[in-house]
């Protein structure tokens, strides 16, 4: 015998309902992000060379969601309301493969293929306004080698995030369209620049090329180069590191730990350069790092932000 439904606000009509599901669904400075009751979990796609972790997250009350199997009216609503109103989708991407033998129209195609397989699961995914995309960028090549710099490796991430967010719809991308992509360099790659005498091609990340189409409401783009994360500091003046660039698991760019999705190693290092656009209107955060008395003796470091930043 089927259990009739029940109610917490018999009273409460829908446009007040609607305002206190999205109260409780406010991200807050302290919030976590939480996968407690949304359809889709952890997604891995693994080819020759990337990883890419795909995520949905949201900032609401588990609470709520867990009274739908306590037959409570709300708690069904409240899920509904919360996929088509205010779930994040986190992309991680490590790409670990060889620069200069990556195909980036191959790498599309079969992306295109895995998104276009998820949205006919879960078709609320289109609705998804906001996307949290961060790219660690550990080529085992290091640098792309191309004559005269006409193919610079920051076309590739620029690239990677359009074809991701294309599966946002175009009116939600223009009413309600929010990405951030954090592109984190890794210590290798800064060696292999400067040794190398080339370009990374950071203008090229941070360019849009898409703007004379439907473009998103906001938009960020963040360059950090990555920490140590074990072993001293190589003595000023050095240029080929002592250690590792990083100890965690290859991939693990996106954790869950008891229901709650978290950042590997996202707030450490130094950030570089954030590029904020908001309805059109670009705004430029610089790092003051160069000078800093930790980063410049080390002339790697202090080059990698000499592109991105301009000469100082």
């Amino acid at each position: 015998m089927a259990t009739a439904s029940r109610f917490l606000f018999p009273q409460l009509p829908p446009e007040l309902r609607n305002e206190v599901y999205d109260y409780l669904s406010t991200q807050e400075t302290n919030s976590t992000a939480s996968l407690v009751g949304l359809p889709l979990k952890l997604k891995t796609y693994e080819c020759k060379h990337t990883i890419v972790q795909i995520f949905t997250v949201h900032y609401g009350s588990t609470g709520l969601l867990a009274l739908q199997s306590y037959q409570f009216e709300e708690g069904r609503e409240y899920s509904s309301w919360l996929l088509n109103n205010a779930v994040e989708l986190r992309i991680g991407i490590t790409f670990k493969g060889r620069v200069n033998t990556f195909v980036q129209q191959d790498w599309d195609k079969k992306m295109e293929a895995h998104l276009k397989k998820l949205a006919k699961l879960h078709p609320w995914l289109r609705k998804v306004a906001k996307y949290d995309i961060q790219i660690l960028w550990d080529p085992v090549d290091w640098v792309l080698k191309s004559k005269q710099n006409k193919k610079v490796a920051g076309q590739i991430p620029r690239d990677m995030t359009t074809t991701l967010t294309a599966l946002m719809r175009d009116d939600v991308k223009n009413k309600r369209g929010d990405i951030a992509v954090k592109l984190r360099i890794t210590r290798g790659v800064a060696v292999g620049t400067e040794l190398k005498k080339t370009r990374f091609g950071f203008a090229e990340f941070l360019s849009n090329p898409d703007l004379d189409k439907k473009s998103f409401k906001s938009e960020a783009k963040e360059i950090r180069l990555e920490p140590y994360f074990k072993g001293p500091l190589p003595e000023p003046g050095c240029l080929i590191l002592p250690v590792p660039s990083a100890n965690m698991k290859e991939g693990d760019l996106l954790v869950v730990e008891k229901g709650l999705v978290k950042w590997t190693g996202s707030t450490k290092g130094h950030r570089i350069l954030r590029k904020n656009r908001i309805a059109g209107e670009e705004t430029v955060e610089r790092s003051q790092a160069w000078i800093c008395k930790e980063i410049r003796p080390y002339h790697y470091a202090y080059l990698l932000f000499e592109e991105c930043l301009g000469p100082r």
